[in-house]
């Protein structure tokens, strides 16, 4: 019969009683909030899950005083969402009370009800399920760690290999799979990656026949690690099958039971060393065939104590000792070698691994119980061991006792003639190879370098003249000696130090090398003459002449000369020009008279004839007209000539200068055309006119006399300076009056002309600038007293008054440091720093400001720069820099600039005529000092100006 299920009443006590019981075995503790009247009711069970003696009714905030502090705010907030959403709740919380340390976890579940404003439900003690869900995730998380350390370990292993430097790889199995490998084992193969997953026997099918299958497979029994050097193994690389040799391990890896589960292979190629070996062993033993047959002494001398190995017969035989010296030390053997300095020397050959070498040295040996003294060239070589330590010395020792007598007797002969050379007249000397050390030295060649035989005998060149060094003999012995070559120069300049004064002195020279019995270079034999009063009296000739070239230039002047002799003409280029010459090698009369109109012609040639008959008065004065051709102008010429006579009064040649006065004379004839046109209005004017005639007369007059000047300037530089100043300036002044005459009185009435006048003027302007400047440039070549102190503070005023209105109107700022007192004169140095401030104010960028600073300091002569060489040698010297910020130049000028009639900026950019920083230079040359300059385009200069200290 069936029986049916009963629902749950709670009237029914037997079923409370029996709920009750089954909530107790269960551990299940009920509980009901009202929040509304703060009332928890609780159960006995829950008192027990919490283990605190709770009232049967408490507050909720009794409650949460016994729930741990970090949930609390947990169990709050749900138990309020619970309450207002009427939802089912479920979650865990801690409470105060612990057990055996550990925290005890509770559950709540419930659910609020919004009708009856209540929450009801269930607490048990889930401490047991959280501490297994919480080990469960430790174990868990810990495998995982443990897993990922281990792919860590495995791929730390696989690069390890992949990236090791020398060749691994692993097998597997019975078939010994390849694995792994890395490039430097697969390299080796001379195979790529695909052999990667493959047996070794189908990696490698060279390898049958080959000892290594079966080394592997007898690994996988014994469990034993095989260790092989310098092994033979045929590989086939590239297709071609080789033989090389590895140093190789092959050791078995063993699982947990014992057992081999891979076996790991690590190979190095030994291939380049065991051939190396052979190739030593092979040249071993013939360096033994050769140590023993060779003609000279050879021995082996190991370890510090020098023991004697691998003696061949002539070492021996030096020795004289007997045959049974291997094995012993050699100052043992030789006991005669404690007095001398070999021992000593192989001591440091040893210590320092430096070899030593030596000719002609003689050494003292007991042979066969008598003292020998015999020369011998030595060699000690240091040999090495794969560690870079020397271990051994090899000693090579060759007799030259022979070729050392015949050198004595060579040198005794020598010695002869260097006498001889003693008491020649020309400068000689003997410089040896070693550090070019004067061996000798005739008197006549210690007069020319400034010293006495003593001070150059036995001293190396630097030591000797250090004045020398820089200027590259040093360098031309060197290239003597090690060519064997001779140098030979003529002219060659030196810089020798002379009564405390550096001098440049002009030698011809010859540098032969010195040859010894071996014909080895073992010196330089040296002459020399002293030629320096006939370069520099040449060089002042050619100074000369480029002056008067320069002045010529500037007065844009032709020049020519007749040789009376042969009727040949030499003309100037410009002086071609005009007279449309092409380039003849030769040019006769006829080219010349062909381009002049007759009438003139025959006043030339009368001209001519007159002064050369006239003894008396042999210059010649003659204006002409070039006629009009195919490649000339018609000019007007003005010329002047000189008739040149032998040593016998007869004359041999004509010499002379022309200059162009074409515009002059079309000025003169517009003018005269003029006054025919208005005699009776102009007729003061004609009177003035004539006057000017006159004048310009007496002009061409003057200017006939100048040309004759500067034809004799090149006898005489200073007087040609001196006629050019006095003689020139006054005609260039009535030039320069004439015109402004002209122009003021004229001007509506010159037309086109009043240009020709303006140009006339600019260059009568810059004639009168250029011959103050030359006369300037004279002066300061003049020798004067050059011993008066002199101030440079108030030569530095004298020079900032002269330029004052230049200071103003350019605003200039100028800074002048304390200066020091010179010996020298004052004008000359107001000269030269009037010229440097004057440059520094001229050479600006428009609209700037110049900046001027003026500093002084005193420096030792060894700090000079190396390309400041001053006149007169001193100990130290004043260094006065002027530093400005205009607009600089490239230092590749520096020597130019101090050139005469040299300028790096154009006329119409900046005024001047390029003599300045030439009187500058010799300003401070006539002081026995120098001067240079430092620049940057666009950066400023700095002059400085080097000044002896007395």
């Amino acid at each position: 019969m069936a029986t049916s299920i009963k629902p749950f009443s709670p009237d029914d006590q037997t079923e409370i009683t029996r709920l009750e019981a089954a909530l107790t075995a269960a551990g299940v503790g009920t509980w009901e909030f009202n929040p509304e009247k703060d009332e928890f009711k609780l159960c006995e069970r829950f008192k027990a899950i919490f283990g605190f003696p709770f009232q049967d009714t408490i507050s909720f905030n009794e409650l949460l005083q016994q729930i741990s502090e970090e949930d609390r705010e947990l169990v709050r907030s749900r138990t309020e969402q619970a309450f207002e959403k009427g939802d089912l709740f479920d979650f865990e919380f801690r409470i105060v009370r612990e057990k055996e340390g550990e925290p005890v976890w509770l559950n709540f579940k419930g659910q609020g009800s919004s009708t009856a404003h209540t929450l009801a439900g269930i607490v048990t003690d889930v401490t047991k399920f959280i501490k297994t869900t919480q080990e469960t995730a430790e174990v868990t998380r810990q495998l995982r760690a443990h897993e990922a350390e281990l792919n860590k370990t495995i791929h730390r292993f696989e690069s390890l290999i992949a990236e090791a430097p020398v060749a691994i790889c692993l097998f597997t199995g019975k078939d010994m799979i390849v694995e792994l490998a890395n490039a430097p084992m697969v390299g080796y193969w001379g195979k790529d990656m695909s052999v990667i997953g493959k047996p070794l026997r189908e990696a490698m099918p060279e390898l049958d026949g080959q000892p290594f299958h079966q080394l592997l497979a007898d690994i996988l029994v014994t469990k034993q690690a095989h260790v092989a050097k310098d092994a033979r193994v045929d590989i086939e690389v590239d297709g071609v099958l080789g033989t090389y040799y590895f140093d190789f391990t092959y050791k078995p890896l063993l699982d947990e039971n014992g057992e081999v589960y891979t076996i790991i292979n690590i190979s190095i190629d030994v291939t380049q060393r065991v051939l190396a070996e052979r190739a030593l062993r092979e040249s071993e033993n013939k360096l033994r065939s050769i140590v023993n047959t060779a003609p000279v002494a050879i021995g082996l001398f190991v370890g510090r104590d020098l023991i004697i190995e691998m003696p061949n017969q002539s070492f021996i035989d030096i020795v004289g000792k007997g045959p049974d010296i291997t094995g012993k030390s050699l100052s043992q053997v030789m006991p005669e070698l404690e007095s001398q300095a070999f021992l000593e020397i192989l001591d440091e050959v040893y210590t320092t691994g430096k070899s030593y070498k030596t000719s002609g040295t003689q050494v003292e040996i007991v042979r066969n119980g008598e003292l020998t003294q015999n020369f011998y060239n030595i060699t000690y070589t240091p040999i090495f061991d794969e560690n870079g330590e020397v271990y051994a010395i090899l000693d090579i020792a060759i007799d030259v006792t022979d070729k050392m007598q015949e050198q004595m007797k060579v040198e005794e002969s020598q010695m002869q003639l260097l006498t001889l050379f003693e008491q020649s007249p020309a400068a000689i000397a003997v410089i040896a190879k070693e550090d070019l050390t004067f061996t000798m030295a005739n008197p006549f060649y210690a007069r020319l370098v400034g010293r006495t035989v003593d001070q150059i005998v036995g001293k190396p060149m630097r030591k000797a003249l250090p004045e020398l060094d820089g200027q590259g003999f040093d360098a031309i012995l060197e290239r003597v000696i090690e060519t064997g070559e001779p140098f030979i120069a003529t002219e060659q300049s030196v810089d020798l130090m002379k009564d405390n004064v550096l001098q440049t002195l002009y030698v011809n020279m010859t540098y032969q090398p010195k040859r010894d019995l071996d014909g080895q270079v073992s010196g330089v034999l040296v002459v020399a003459t002293d030629v320096t009063t006939q370069v520099v009296s040449r060089q002042k000739i050619e100074d000369a002449e480029n002056t008067l070239r320069g002045a010529v230039e500037l007065a844009e002047l032709g020049t020519w000369q007749i040789d009376l002799s042969t009727g040949m003409i030499e003309v100037s280029d410009r002086l071609k020009h005009w007279f449309g010459l092409g380039e003849e090698a030769l040019i006769t009369p006829e080219h010349v008279f062909d381009a002049i109109y007759q009438q003139d012609l025959d006043r030339i040639q009368k001209k001519i004839a007159t002064a050369i008959a006239d003894h008396g008065d042999q210059i010649y004065d003659i204006e002409f007209t070039i006629k009009p051709g195919e490649k000339r102008n018609e000019r007007v010429l003005h010329t002047q000539g000189l008739v040149l006579y032998n040593a016998e009064k007869v004359p041999y040649k004509v010499i002379g200068s022309v200059q162009d006065v074409t515009v002059q004379q079309k000025m003169m004839l517009a003018l005269e055309q003029q006054v025919q046109h208005r005699t009776e209005e102009l007729e003061s004017t004609n009177e003035e006119l004539a006057a000017i005639n006159e004048e310009y007369m007496a002009l061409n007059e003057d200017l006939s006399l100048s040309n004759d000047l500067l034809s004799r300037s090149n006898e005489n530089l200073q007087q040609f300076a001196y006629i050019a100043s006095h003689d020139l300036q006054e005609p260039l002044r009535k030039i320069q009056s004439f015109g402004d005459l002209l122009k003021n009185r004229f001007a509506g009435n010159l037309g086109a002309g009043a240009e020709y006048i303006d140009r006339m003027q600019a260059s009568a302007k810059r004639m009168s600038s250029l011959i103050d400047d030359l006369l300037s440039f004279s002066r300061v070549s003049t020798n004067k007293d050059l011993t008066t102190p002199v101030n440079l503070d108030e030569v530095i005023s004298s020079a900032l008054l002269d330029l004052d209105l230049a200071i103003q109107q350019s605003k200039a700022k100028l800074s002048i440091g304390a200066l020091p007192t010179v010996h020298g004169d004052s004008s000359q140095l107001v000269q030269l720093f009037q010229n440097i401030i004057s440059n520094a104010l001229k050479f600006q960028e428009p609209d700037s400001t110049p900046v001027i600073n003026i500093s002084a300091r005193t420096i030792p002569s060894q700090d000079l720069p190396e390309s400041v060489r001053p006149a007169r040698q001193c100990e130290a010297y004043y260094q006065i820099d002027v530093e400005d910020n205009g607009i600089g130049f490239d230092e590749r000028y520096t020597d130019r600039i101090f050139q005469i009639f040299q300028r790096l900026q154009g006329r119409s950019q900046f005024t001047g005529t390029g003599i300045g920083l030439a009187i500058c230079q010799k300003v401070a040359i006539n002081h026995g000092g120098a001067i240079t300059a430092n620049s940057q385009v666009g950066q400023g200069s700095t002059f400085k100006v080097f000044l002896p200290v007395e």
